[in-house]
């Protein structure tokens, strides 16, 4: 048997994106859970996953909503650089070499 790769899933964050949005059974939900890959640690993720599908009093159609009301309680991933705009020089002059009207 040859193991054929999923090309649609071409980075870490997509196969664990695949993985969650199948064991909380919602495949279609798969850009919702690409979101959250991107924004937590992928430990973290697989271990909540795992510890909402052991829950026994939980039905299985209500998995995915526990599973995203439980993410309020980890901690997202710490990238300073990642979201961070940039400014104008301090000295206010702009980059595009125009002039100011006066």
């Amino acid at each position: 048997m040859k193991f054929e790769r999923d090309k649609h899933l071409h980075s870490k964050e997509h196969v664990l994106a695949d993985d969650l949005s199948r064991l909380m059974g919602e495949p279609k939900r798969f850009a919702s859970y690409l979101g959250i890959a991107k924004l937590y640690n992928e430990s973290d993720l697989r271990a909540l996953a795992r510890y909402v599908t052991e829950k026994k009093d939980l039905p299985i159609e209500a998995r995915g909503k526990y599973f995203f009301g439980a993410l309020r309680r980890l901690p997202k991933k710490f990238y300073p650089l990642i979201n961070k705009k940039r400014s104008r020089p301090k000295n206010g002059a702009r980059t595009s070499g125009r002039k100011r009207a006066k």
